[in-house]
């Protein structure tokens, strides 16, 4: 196979140019099935054989461009294969904080010291209360520890102890 000339391989570039340029611009509405055509025909020398001066044909199918190379239905949705992708997995979400216990709803009043029974005189609302280790207010906070300046109650519903400050041993 001989080497084109410089002004062979021009001729070829400026006919590519030329069908790219014919395709970009063809209008949309054609017939199903055309054929776009373009000749590009090198320049013949005197010293050129028979089979090098033959035009060359190149042609595509306008549907084919406009389904694509695979020849597939016009509906099939195109995946960009250049979307970004990373290998970083983002850290889960954090966890809810657990649930807190309501504040206390006593208020401190005085307490009364028996050798070692201690009572503790609250109120709850408009009720006054005396509150000794064990005892369980409405079902829902039970004295745990009694040892001053801290009184220490469990909120029943969570299991959550809470500390309410009742002043020193005197």
């Amino acid at each position: 196979m001989s080497m084109l000339s410089q002004r062979q391989r021009w001729a070829l570039l400026g006919g590519a140019l030329a069908l790219s340029l014919l395709l970009a611009v063809w209008p949309d509405g054609g017939d199903k099935g055309s054929r776009a055509v373009v000749e590009v025909e090198p320049r013949r020398h005197a010293s050129a054989k028979p089979q090098e001066q033959a035009p060359v044909l190149l042609a595509m199918s306008i549907d084919t461009l406009q389904r694509g190379a695979s020849g597939e239905g016009e509906d099939k949705e195109v995946k960009n294969i250049f979307a970004h992708q990373s290998w970083f997995v983002p850290p889960p979400p954090p966890k809810p904080a657990p649930p807190a216990p309501p504040p206390l709803p006593f208020s401190y009043l005085g307490k009364v010291i028996d050798g070692n029974q201690v009572t503790v005189f609250v109120t709850q609302g408009d009720r006054n209360l005396a509150l000794k280790t064990g005892d369980v207010v409405d079902g829902v906070y039970r004295v745990d520890t009694i040892a001053p300046p801290m009184m220490t109650f469990t909120f029943l519903p969570l299991s959550m102890q809470q500390s309410l400050e009742i002043g020193g041993a005197n």
